[in-house]
């Protein structure tokens, strides 16, 4: 039984290709993109300029940089590659990125996805 180098080498090239995103420096690169992008967010973010604690009707105490804080960087595999994100996980993210009756939208974490496309949006 002969062997089809040239068939090998196709299906070789194939497997590596699709195995190129799942690779771990594919996770490093993503890692490393989530990071910068948690870094600029969390510089853009607004802080209680009082530096005093809010405590809410709930009791709940609300700490000056609360969600500064909250942001991360990271990276999920999802659909065969890795991809990295940034979010915020503070309960007043919503309210910050869009804006609310009252509440000025700082749109921090789309600023943060243009700042890491390299546009200003």
């Amino acid at each position: 039984m002969a062997i089809d180098i040239a068939n090998v080498a196709a299906e070789l090239t194939k497997l590596v290709e699709k195995a190129g995103p799942a690779s771990a420096l594919a996770r490093e690169h993503a890692l490393m993109l989530a990071k910068k992008g948690e870094e600029y967010a969390k510089t853009i973010a607004p802080v209680n300029k009082t530096g005093k604690p809010h405590k809410l009707k709930s009791g709940y105490v609300d700490e000056p940089g609360d969600y500064r804080n909250s942001i991360r960087g990271d990276v999920l595999f999802k659909d065969g590659a890795w991809r990295g994100r940034v979010g915020a996980y503070d309960w007043k993210a919503h309210i910050i990125e869009y804006g609310a009756k009252g509440k000025p939208k700082f749109a921090v974490l789309r600023r943060t996805a243009g700042y890491l496309r390299g546009t200003d949006s």
